[in-house]
Order: C-alpha cells, then structure tokens, then sequence
C-alpha cells in the first residue's frame, strides 16, 4: 500500500524530504505559499559554502559530506569545485578541531600558505589556513528549485497555498484540508507562529554584501573562505554578482512576514572593514550588491527533527537551520525519511526537548 504525506514549505529542508519520499514511493502533496527557494526564504542567498567542517562534531561532519554527494547527484553543475579555506587565529581553536575530526572522517584537508589562494591576503594575525579541497559553493537558490522539481518528477504535487495546522490535519487558505499518513512541516521562520508553544527559535536578520573585484577574484580559482573567530564567511567572485563577505554576527530579531529586507548599517560597516581587513587590496572597493534573509536559530544551533508530542509519529516539526541548511539538507531529508518510517531512531539531539546555549557550530560573533 502506498503511503501518503503532506510536505508544508518548499525551502532546502521541505524539499529535501519531498524529494526524498516522493522518490521512495510516497505518495507526497507539497505546499509552498509562495515558490520553491523564494526571496524570502531562510539561509538563503545565491551561493552557500558546503564543507565538512564543524569542529570536534563528527556527526554534522559526515552528514555536509553526504549532502555534498548527493548535491552532486542531483545535477554536477550545482556545486562550484572551489574549496574552502579555514582562517585559523589559533594553533588549537575551531579550526584544529575541525582537521582532526575531517582526518578521523577521512575528509580530505591540508594546513596550505593562503597567499597561493588568494590576489590579497593579511596573515600577521593567523596561526595556520586550513584547507577543504573537495568543498565546494552550492548555487542555493537553484539548487532549492533542482529539488522541489525532482519531487514532482517523482510524481509530488505542488500545491500552492497557506497551510496552518489542525491536530493531524493540514488546513489550505483555500478551505481544503489535507490529510495523510505523515505530515512534516518545514516552514522556516514560520515555524513560531505555528508551533511556538513545543519549539523555541529566535529568527534574526542576516545580510550579505558583493563588492566589485577584478577577475583575479573569481570564484572558482578563488576558494570560498571562513575566519570562524572574525565572524565572517564569502568567497570570490561566482557568476559575475561580485565578491561576497558574509558577517556571522548574530543578527537582530526579524520578522519574515512583515520585515523591511533593508541592510543593518552596522552590518554594513562589519563587512567593509573585513574586508580591508583580511584582503588590503579591495579596501575601499564599491559595494555593488547586498541581500537580506533571515537565520531561524536553535539554543545550541543543532537542528529541530522531532515528532509533535502530540500527534507521535503522524506530525514531524523540521526546521532551526541556523545558518546551516543548505550544508545538510538532502542528508537530512534521507535520514528523516527513516525517521519516519522506524527504521532508524531519530537523532535524540535534534529533538524538542530543553537545550543547553551552544553556538559552536556556527562563526558567530559580536557587533
């Protein structure tokens, strides 16, 4: 007998899992309000870094590692072959983590001289760069779009509407109800509205600046790049749109629904002196593009992929990216896919549960 699920939100978490289930057999119905990998979206922008990196953690090591693969899977052209390069203040910091936990993985990494990678490049303040070479830069947006329409080719129906939950059920701004063997919601920074009394998220906004650099700068031959002490993560100049530096500094609340998507000046002026900072040659340089999205965070920045104590295994909560869906999300939706169907335990971490404050997973910083 065919199963069934309702997929609620159509961002790289939503989609992961429908495609995943659709391609298994399952008979999925997919709703978005608006389109798949929209403006408005969580995490989300153009370009992502996908690495393996995350310090001591080998769990969220193997599953970017995964996720790399089958981003490749999906479509070779998606990911950029860049590399990521690791801006290490400290010879046993983040970074030396990370090379110890990517060598026990057997994650290919190498301590390299950055003045090989890039035009320009400060060092007096670094204890070592640690290199990714098999990283790479996902083109997030059309990657997000490559999986939501592999899941109706799979047979997934997209249905565009508002979906609001009702116990078991899923309730469309159209009046039709929906109902399945499962129903996973994946709704990003929604997700408080609708499920703010069993999950906790703060949603912050986060912008990400381009500035205008010569074409030594491009990107791939230019790695995509992270100073997890500075708080601060880009690459060079992918398909034209400039370079990118990121501020990791934890952003102030925002509300995706009604939020102004209008720069922080103080994030601005982070990004700028960063990159005079860390790249003399481009101090000064024009700014020439700038986005706004939002991260949806956790207490300790691991995911939420829980069942709704409630409803037991029919209504699973999916979402709390952090800043880190685009690295995980086609692992994630292969995990949760035996999840959901008892073959495997759920990840007890990412569960609804109290959280300990931990942001080690992310570069996060201060204003």
């Amino acid at each position: 007998m065919t199963r069934s699920a309702v997929v609620v939100g159509a961002g790289v978490l939503g989609s992961s899992v429908a495609d995943r289930l659709a391609r298994s057999g399952w008979s999925v119905r997919h709703v978005e309000a608006l389109a798949p990998g929209h403006v408005r979206s969580g995490s989300g922008d153009e370009s992502r870094l996908i690495r393996a990196s995350h310090g001591a953690d080998a769990l969220h090591t193997r599953m970017s590692r995964r996720a790399l693969e089958l981003w490749r899977e999906l479509d070779p052209a998606l990911v950029a072959p860049a590399g990521v390069a690791w801006f290490a203040r400290r010879e046993d910091g983040w970074e030396a983590d990370s090379e110890a936990t990517l060598t026990a993985c057997g994650v290919p990494c190498e301590r390299v001289d950055p003045e090989f990678l890039f035009p320009s490049v400060r060092t007096d303040d670094l204890a070592f760069t640690l290199l990714e070479p098999e990283a790479g830069i996902l083109h997030a947006r059309v990657a997000c779009r490559a999986l939501a329409d592999r899941a109706v080719a799979a047979g997934a129906e997209r249905i565009r509407a508002v979906a609001r939950p009702d116990g078991e059920r899923v309730v469309l701004d159209d009046g039709r109800v929906l109902e399945a063997d499962v129903v996973v919601w994946a709704c990003g920074a929604w997700m408080p509205a609708l499920f703010g009394d069993v999950l906790s998220l703060r949603i912050t906004q986060q912008d990400v600046f381009y500035f205008a650099a010569p074409g030594a700068w491009a990107t791939p031959g230019v790695p995509g790049w992270v100073d997890y002490d500075g708080a601060a993560y880009g690459l060079g100049d992918l398909d034209g749109r400039g370079l990118k530096v990121a501020p990791d500094v934890d952003g102030p609340p925002f509300d995706a629904e009604t939020g102004e998507r209008r720069v922080h000046p103080e994030h601005e002026r982070f990004a700028r002196e960063y990159l005079a900072h860390r790249f003399p040659a481009l101090a000064g340089t024009p700014l020439i593009g700038a986005r706004t999205c939002q991260y949806e965070i956790t207490e300790d920045t691991w995911f939420v992929a829980a069942p709704h104590p409630e409803h037991g295994a029919r209504v699973w909560l999916l979402g709390g990216g952090s800043g880190h869906a685009f690295k995980h999300g086609p692992a994630l939706g292969e995990r949760m896919e035996a999840w959901i169907t008892g073959a495997e335990a759920a990840e007890p971490r990412f569960g609804l549960g109290p959280r300990s404050a931990d942001t080690s997973l992310r570069t996060i910083g201060e204003l």
